[in-house]
């Protein structure tokens, strides 16, 4: 009998250090979430990392938290694009380093909704030192972004910030491909609709 319940006890004991330990770490994750740049960097959120680098006063720590980004959630694009900014803010120049991060976004998330906008801004803001593989891939996602009604409004933005000459050409050439598509499939449409 004593022996059962000195077991019990031991069973309640352990169960309330787990809760106790769980519950802290409950506490601490939230912390972090609810204030990344107060709070300690215990767990590995990419988010706190992002919100670190963005804030960050100096350049090569930008890059530090960016880089911790991209360790611990490689497959977010965005994570490579603040890499590739805080890269290009450090180098003071389109560098290879940030051209690889640009290239990653593209081969882990080509098509994101969190990476359009910043993506293309980014790449048509700098589109002659642009390599042409990120080019064409930049001409890739418009084709798939002007298909949404955002995707449209944004790229008339983006083309009235387009600067160089050849971007603003070939991005004009494009949502004017779209257009075209897009009254094709509507005559479509109604056509097959009136039989």
């Amino acid at each position: 009998m004593a022996e059962t319940r000195i077991h019990a006890g031991a069973a309640r004991l352990t169960l309330a250090a787990v809760s106790l330990a769980v519950a802290v770490a409950c506490g601490l994750g939230a912390w972090q979430m609810a204030a990344p740049l107060s709070a300690p960097a215990i767990f590995p959120f990419s988010e706190t990392f992002y919100v670190r680098s963005v804030s960050a006063r100096q350049p090569q720590e930008a890059v530090r938290w960016a880089a911790r980004a991209t360790e611990v959630a490689p497959a977010r694009p965005e994570n490579w694009l603040l890499l590739a900014h805080a890269c290009h803010t450090a180098d003071g120049y389109l560098s290879p380093r940030v051209v690889a991060a640009i290239r990653r976004s593209y081969a882990v998330g080509a098509l994101s909704p969190n990476a359009h906008e910043w993506r293309l801004a980014y790449v048509y803001t700098n589109w002659g030192a642009m390599p042409r593989d990120i080019q064409i891939s930049a001409r890739n996602e418009i084709l798939t972004y002007s298909t949404r009604g955002a995707g449209k409004a944004y790229l008339r933005k983006l083309l009235a910030m387009t600067t160089d000459p050849d971007a603003r050409l070939g991005l004009g050439a494009l949502m004017l491909r779209r257009q075209a598509e897009d009254q094709v499939r509507d005559f479509e449409t109604r056509r097959n609709s009136a039989r």
